[in-house]
């Protein structure tokens, strides 16, 4: 399951945010009108979904003014003789 979260996640952050902020009022009106089918379903965690990209942008703004350290992906590797 944390494989398949993870790798879910991925793809959401290979998306454009922009392009995502565009969805969001289609997404918020079908979620609105809710007949419980599943269009409505993958509206609601689309919608979600999109709120959870621009929370993180936010996020991620909010550290880069406090100068917060970037963690980087791989270590730093140097040559020991």
């Amino acid at each position: 399951m944390r494989e398949m979260l993870d790798h879910l996640a991925d793809q959401i952050l290979d998306l454009d945010a922009e392009e995502l902020n565009e969805l969001l009022p289609e997404m918020q009106h079908r979620m609105e009108n809710c007949d419980n089918s599943q269009e409505w379903e993958r509206s609601v965690i689309t919608f979600f979904l999109i709120n959870a990209v621009r929370f993180k942008c936010t996020l991620a703004s909010k550290h880069a003014r406090k100068n917060c350290p970037q963690v980087d992906e791989h270590p730093k590797l140097r040559l020991v003789k």
